[in-house]
């Protein structure tokens, strides 16, 4: 496994909020957008490998991290272009696009309405929105799709969640993970990053 590389975060005011993202290595721009209930420190153990020989950006999707989370803009194709202006502001004109579940999402929905901007695009983990709401039943929310419904309901998700964070998140990292144990303290928060202006 290659040594960590140096990351470096970022901010920038673009498409209405302001984005969080980091960065790693130097080549051509490979981006990398996480899933639900992440941010880009689920990519952590990955960019190392990719790192070596493209330029890495992780932001926070909008909502998450330390990416703004406006009250709208949840929308994929809002959410899509959150990655054009960040590409128009780093300077890529095209890029090769990792979506992970949510990330995934947004990722279709980039590669469906930019095209010319695409040189590949990867979608891991996803089952298509469409199929979900076609096929969404008690069983499925039964399964593990009730948050779906639930933080779609304004404000509730914030009031009932809010001081509970890690409650929150720990049940969905332990239930969904293959090895339940695997987020010890140490790795619980994101350590060792430098900071620099975008």
């Amino acid at each position: 496994m290659p040594e960590p590389p140096d990351l470096t975060n970022h901010t920038a005011q673009l498409n209405g909020i302001k984005q969080h993202w980091v960065s790693a290595g130097q080549g051509p721009p490979v981006h990398l957008r996480h899933g639900f209930p992440e941010t880009w420190y689920g990519w952590r153990k990955q960019i190392p490998v990719p790192a070596e020989r493209f330029t890495v950006i992780a932001p926070d999707l909008r909502g998450y991290g330390d990416t703004d989370k406006p009250a709208a803009g949840y929308d994929k194709r809002t959410m899509a272009n959150d990655v054009v202006a960040l590409m128009d502001h780093l300077g890529h004109e095209r890029i090769a696009l990792v979506g992970h579940d949510r990330g995934a999402r947004v990722g279709t929905r980039f590669a469906k309405d930019h095209r010319e901007r695409v040189d590949r695009f990867v979608a891991m983990d996803n089952i298509p929105t469409r199929v979900i709401a076609e096929t969404y039943d008690v069983h499925l929310a039964r399964m593990g799709y009730w948050f779906f419904t639930f933080l779609g309901v304004p404000d509730l998700p914030e009031a009932l969640i809010a001081g509970r964070e890690e409650t929150w998140l720990t049940h969905f990292y332990r239930s969904w993970s293959y090895d339940p144990e695997m987020l010890s303290p140490e790795t619980r928060t994101p350590t060792g990053s430098s900071t620099a202006p975008s």
